[in-house]
């Protein structure tokens, strides 16, 4: 009935949109220049649709470390990474990750889904159970399928309904709890804290999902966990490049067994590549710009985010719940929220599109991702920008 009603959904609206040409879906980036990039239909678009938090794709350094791996190693990395082998960037980058969160075993993925997915099949099995929060990423839901365990869900951060579920499954073999650290489309976090308690009470495993926390929050810049003060209670990390670290790829933090299992048996990791040189040398380059200047970076943000969605608040936007660099401004009906970006993108101004079914229905809304890179005029602008929005549209 969800991929009927999907599918239902593409035909009437977004198939619609494009019929009517005026999409905002699938833009076709043409140059980006400090934060501004111009599109096949804008120029010069204040580029406030990015998940580059700290703005570090486009750090000289990455890119002067991009073009020396390519310098170095070419442009693919040989075979499947079981039988070729990596490089040694690829080494490098497991070795920091490593030491930077204190895990015993760091394994790296082509990107963000693979890790995920490979990291909740391996964990679990045919006499397991996955408890996932409702709103976690499609990835991992991926993941639980393909274990072959139980699947169980709880409403989003429902820390009484996940307790009642771990007490009906105390004749499982394993419990594993299943959390984004921070939840991309509503920008809260999972109560980790709540979650650790619960996982050592019921004898249960976690897996988080750090894609949109690792880097840009907690003190050592390590995700929702670390936010949390809770990093030494979480069994496995997934993260990613693509976010605050400006590259591609993903990655899982973990105990050695697991590490070990991961990389001769998952099939995300076995049957594809490592990541390209390229993307390799910018990521190994991104995570020394982390050691040195994440706290600077860091706190550029949140000061960056406190200005947005005081502001922004303060004019009478829904921004839900959020406590986080990820602002999702509510508009309502999906055909509104698609007026509303089209109308922002000829005011200079880019965001990303959440609709049904990747929103419930009625929620539409603008994501706005706040980077550090962003000045204080910049968002400045945003935000008178979106109150005018919000005066011709009346949402």
């Amino acid at each position: 009935m969800a991929i009927k009603a999907a599918m239902s959904a593409l035909h009437d609206t977004y198939i619609r949109w494009e019929d009517e040409e005026r999409s905002p879906y699938f833009p076709i980036i043409e140059d980006h220049h400090g934060n501004s990039v111009s599109t096949n239909s804008h120029d010069n678009l204040l580029m406030f649709g990015s998940c580059d938090y700290l703005g570090l794709s486009q750090d000289p350094a990455l890119k002067r470390a991009s073009i020396d791996a390519i310098e170095k190693f070419g442009t693919n990395t040989y075979a499947a990474q079981l039988t070729c082998g990596h490089t040694r960037l690829h080494h490098d980058i497991e070795e920091k990750l490593r030491k930077m969160s204190s895990k015993p075993a760091a394994i790296m993925f082509p990107s963000g889904m693979t890790a995920s997915i490979a990291a909740v099949s391996t964990l679990a099995g045919s006499d397991d159970v996955v408890i996932n929060d409702r709103l976690a990423h499609i990835c991992l839901f991926m993941g639980s399928q393909l274990s072959g365990a139980e699947i169980r869900t709880f409403p989003h951060n429902s820390m009484k309904r996940l307790e009642s579920i771990l007490r009906e499954s105390s004749h499982k073999r394993r419990r594993i709890i299943v959390v984004d650290g921070l939840y991309s489309a509503d920008g809260d976090y999972a109560p980790l804290d709540e979650i650790a308690v619960l996982a050592d009470k019921y004898d249960a495993m976690i897996v988080v999902d750090e894609a949109h926390s690792f880097g840009a929050v907690g003190p050592q810049g390590l995700g929702a966990a670390d936010l949390y003060g809770v990093s030494d209670r979480i069994d496995v990390v997934v993260g990613t490049m693509s976010k605050a670290l400006g590259s591609i790829g993903g990655f899982i933090l973990c105990d050695k067994p697991v590490e070990r299992e991961l990389r001769y048996m998952a099939p995300t990791y076995t049957s594809s590549r490592g990541s390209a040189p390229a993307v390799a040398g910018a990521t190994l380059a991104s995570l020394d710009q982390l050691e040195s200047r994440g706290t600077e970076l860091r706190q550029r943000l949140e000061a960056n985010t406190a200005l947005v969605t005081d502001s922004l608040r303060g004019a009478g936007f829904n921004l839900l719940k959020t406590n986080s660099h990820i602002v999702p401004v509510v508009i309502g009906d999906e055909d509104k929220t698609v007026d509303v970006v089209n109308w922002l993108m000829d005011n200079g101004i880019m965001v990303a599109t959440f609709t049904y079914p990747h929103v419930p229905m009625g929620s539409g809304r603008l994501r706005v991702g706040v980077s550090s890179r962003h000045s204080t005029a910049d968002c400045e602008v945003l935000v008178d920008t979106l109150i005018k929005a919000k005066q011709t549209f009346k949402f």
